[in-house]
Order: C-alpha cells, then structure tokens, then sequence
C-alpha cells in the first residue's frame, strides 16, 4: 500500500513538474490558462452579484402577474356593476311595483282601498274587514303562528287580514281572483263560501282569510 501510494504520488508529481515547466517556456499556455483562471474568477462573483438581481427580477414580474390579475377581477366587477346599473335604470318603473307588491311597513290604508276598489269593480258586497294584531317592530313572543299555515320565504313582517263578501258567485270568483293578482301581495291562506236561501233569494256569502307581508324596519 505504501509503495502504491508514493508511485502514485511521485508519478503525479512528476506531471505537475511538467506542467509548470511547460507553463514557464509557452507563452501562448500561460496566456490560455490566464484567460481560463480570468473567466472562472469573473463567472464566480457574477453569479454572487446578479443573484440578487435576478431573484428579484424574478418576484416583480410575479407581482405584476398578480397585479394583472387582480386588476383584470376588478374590471370585470365593473362592468358588472355597470350592466346592473343599466338594468335597474332600464327596470326603474318595475322597483315602484316591487316596494308596493311589499312595503316597508302594515299599510292598512293601501290594502282597505284597493279591496274597496276591487269590491266596486266585481260588484260584490263587503260584509265585514279586519286586521289582526300586527307586530310593526321587533318580534312578539306571545304571538302564535297556526301550523295550518306555511311561513312566508324570508320570513317578513305578517299583517293578518280577514274578509268577508257577498255577491253572485261569479262575481265572487272574479273578485278572490283579482285578490290573488293585487300589486298588494297577499297569500291567501284560508277561504270559505256559503250559500243560504231566503226570501229575497239565495245568498252567497264567501269568508276570506290572509296575511299581507311587508319588510320590518
């Protein structure tokens, strides 16, 4: 092993000897390795200096990305919200029907007037009208709800209404009809006819129970 190892040693030796000496007489080969040693050195310290540089290069161009994208979100929002806008301007007339199919508060007043009107058109009798306890603000915890009835979707305000009319049958039929379709939304939750003979003739009476909802404030 020993001799092994210094054969090694000295042959490799004797090479290097050779290369020194040859790097002394040529020119030419000590211009070369100059070159090379002068490339190498310059390759080094430029890939310590630029690394910085490309590193951050590299995360600008991902923030612009970003930013595109971002920015490219926020103008289709835009044209979004202009469409709505246009739409809504568009349907401006419709949002007077909509805040009247369901206002804000109980109108009593709304509703009485437009079954007063539906009353003459239809040429029926009112025999009687009411309301029913409503709650205008907050939420009553005595109030009980019949299971019999569905909640109404979103669950508004509920102002109970109860009629009563009387009149030929077609003309009643005609007159819960045009109940149902009243810019006033009213669900319909209950309805009762009953005819009685008399002297005068027969007697159509028809029992009408609701709830008009509106958006509690």
């Amino acid at each position: 092993m020993a001799l092994g190892w210094r054969g090694s040693y000295l042959r490799y030796r004797e090479y290097f000897l050779n290369i020194m000496a040859l790097y002394k007489k040529r020119a030419e080969l000590r211009a070369f390795l100059e070159i090379i040693l002068s490339l190498t050195t310059i390759t080094i310290f430029l890939s310590f200096a630029l690394k910085p540089t490309v590193l951050t290069i590299i995360s600008l161009v991902q923030q612009i990305q970003e930013k595109k994208t971002t920015l490219a979100g926020l103008n289709l929002k835009i044209k979004n919200l202009q469409t709505a806008e246009n739409v809504l301007t568009q349907n401006e007339a419709a949002t007077r029907d909509v805040d009247i199919a369901i206002s804000s508060q109980a109108n009593v007043d709304i509703i009485s007037k437009q079954i007063q009107g539906l009353a003459v058109k239809d040429a029926v009798s009112i025999l009687g009208f009411s309301i029913g306890q409503t709650v205008l603000v907050g939420a009553n915890p005595s109030a009980k709800k019949s299971s019999d009835y569905k909640p109404i979707p979103g669950n508004p305000g509920e102002m109970q209404i109860s009629l009563s009319i009387k009149g030929a049958y077609p003309n009643i039929e005609s007159f819960i009809k045009d109940l149902e379709n009243l810019r006033v939304t009213i669900k319909i939750d209950s309805l009762g006819i009953n005819a009685s003979q008399t002297d005068s003739g027969q007697v159509i009476v028809a029992i009408i129970a609701g709830r008009v909802p509106f958006l509690k404030n």
